[in-house]
């Protein structure tokens, strides 16, 4: 029996959910980091540099013992041992942030991109031990924070001898989402917006996902702007549909944006 022509989903799934096709630039002499790398997009990322060889990739998490199991199958998928590392950062708490920033500015000779990717998605009130509630501060405050604490490492970068193989701006990178077009952000014209938002009783949960991938942008467009931001490309980048765990605390964990 003849196979029929292909049904419509079908055509759509292979048609938006196709592998990109993998840069094959070589990343030699070159650092990077990404945060939330233990899982989702950041893992995906991490899997797709260490493949290109930098000099060293930095794996950072909230859990180490996560991150050393991420560690692990990245080796296995890749091959790449030699400057794999797994350091710890808890975006829920601003010390944990100020930290990894310190070490990162004391320890590394240069940073050529920093992909800040860690996130959550949580449609229940939580507060974190700095007082903010989660999503804010996880996806958006604290996000912002280690951007900032990061310029001095990426413009020194921007200043040295570019690595043979091609040349390359440093980049800071926000893990963006199409669904800040959703945003209903109804805190905008409040005389103290954050701590509006910083109420329980006034916020709509569901929304808070998309406002803190909303102000990721605002705050990539401020951060660039800075002196410190010179010769430096921030730019917030959109992984559309994807395969992500990022709705796991909501039930589901495939296709998320």
């Amino acid at each position: 029996m003849q196979d029929g022509p292909p049904c419509m989903a079908s055509l759509i799934l292979n048609h938006f959910f196709a592998k990109v096709p993998e840069t094959q630039a070589d990343l030699v002499g070159r650092t990077f980091i990404v945060t939330g790398s233990n899982t989702g997009i950041g893992f995906a990322l991490a899997v797709h540099l260490a493949r290109r060889t930098p000099t060293r990739l930095i794996l950072a998490v909230r859990d180490v013992a996560k991150g050393e199991a991420a560690k692990t199958e990245i080796i296995a998928q890749t091959g790449f041992a030699r400057a794999l590392e797994v350091w710890q950062l808890d975006m829920a708490k601003f010390e944990s942030v100020k930290n990894f920033a310190d070490r990162a500015n004391t320890s590394l000779e240069r940073l050529d991109g920093a992909v800040l990717n860690a996130g959550i998605n949580i449609w229940s009130w939580g507060v974190t031990s700095d007082g903010w509630e989660r999503m804010l501060q996880i996806n958006a405050l604290a996000t912002g924070l280690l951007g900032v604490l990061l310029l001095p490492l990426l413009q020194t970068t921007a200043k040295l001898s570019s690595p043979p193989a091609f040349a390359m701006a440093p980049h800071l990178t926000f893990t963006g989402s199409a669904g800040m077009f959703l945003a209903k952000f109804t805190d905008k014209s409040k005389p103290d917006m954050l701590q509006a938002m910083n109420v329980e009783a006034e916020c709509d949960i569901k929304d808070r996902y998309f406002t803190a991938k909303l102000f990721d942008l605002f705050l990539a467009r401020k951060i660039a702007k800075l002196p410190q931001a010179n010769g430096l490309v921030v730019n917030v980048v959109d992984p559309g549909l994807c395969y992500s765990d990022l709705g796991r605390d909501l039930g589901f964990s495939r296709f998320t944006q």
